[in-house]
């Protein structure tokens, strides 16, 4: 007897569909996926077949939901040997030294590149913080930290003179995974004002651009600055004898 093939449901043929433009790159991670409405034109099926479609792949962690935004493709982590990236503040936290100074808290509109970070829209606000962390009362870093609001409702109603933001955070909503970026920058007046550089040290500043998720929702974005004299990854491989 002829072997009949296998007809796949409606929801498993659009998964296919959509993890066959992921897998070949056609849909890089953040790529806006197509609408449950412009799937249920396109392959002429309900939109609960659509819907489940979309809900399988972000239960499986391969697309991202936003309420009112729309789905895309989830980040891919990647197996590779990890790197610390050291926090000087943690350092200053740990020593009991630490203490900041609080520039602006307040709740914002998005701007463009910030809000394309977080997946949210322009028209929605998110809270922001730009703080200026100090060791022994000397400042050595400027923080500006955008927050998603709906997962950290009570962020702006912290006092943040004990405590730093990012450790509210991580007690409210625990990172699920990280995305970092490291970059040298010249430091701009009020971050070299607020860090206490003078024209002669404030060359270079390492910036680490920081996006943490908690579960398949942007939780914030942070961009740190400090001075690159203050900044070592890795051990102390430093040598001062004389070569021979």
């Amino acid at each position: 007897m002829p072997v009949e093939a296998v007809k796949l449901p409606q929801f498993a043929l659009i998964k296919q569909y959509i993890k066959d433009h992921i897998d070949s790159g056609a849909w890089p991670s953040g790529t806006r996926t197509p609408s449950e409405n412009e799937l249920c034109s396109i392959f002429s099926v309900s939109r609960m077949t659509a819907r489940r479609a979309l809900q399988e792949l972000a239960d499986q962690g391969i697309l991202s939901r936003a309420p009112g935004l729309g789905t895309f493709v989830a980040e891919i982590e990647l197996q590779t040997p990890s790197l610390d990236i050291p926090n000087i503040v943690d350092q200053a936290i740990q020593s009991g030294s630490y203490s900041s100074r609080i520039l602006s808290l307040g709740a914002i509109s998005a701007p463009a590149k910030i809000a394309e970070l977080m997946h949210r829209s322009t028209v929605t606000e998110i809270y922001q913080a730009i703080i200026v962390h100090l060791d022994k009362q000397t400042p050595i870093q400027w923080q500006a930290l955008y927050v998603n609001p709906d997962l950290i409702p009570a962020f702006l109603k912290q006092n943040y003179t004990k405590i730093t933001p990012d450790v509210y955070l991580d007690w409210i909503s625990p990172v699920s995974s990280a995305d970092h970026q490291l970059e040298a920058v010249l430091p701009s007046p009020i971050q070299r004002r607020e860090l206490g550089l003078t024209a002669e040290s404030s060359a270079v500043c390492m910036q680490l651009n920081q996006r943490c998720w908690s579960q398949q929702t942007v939780r914030n974005y942070s961009q740190l600055v400090h001075p690159a004299s203050r900044f070592y990854l890795g051990p102390d491989l430093n040598y001062s004898g004389n070569s021979q």
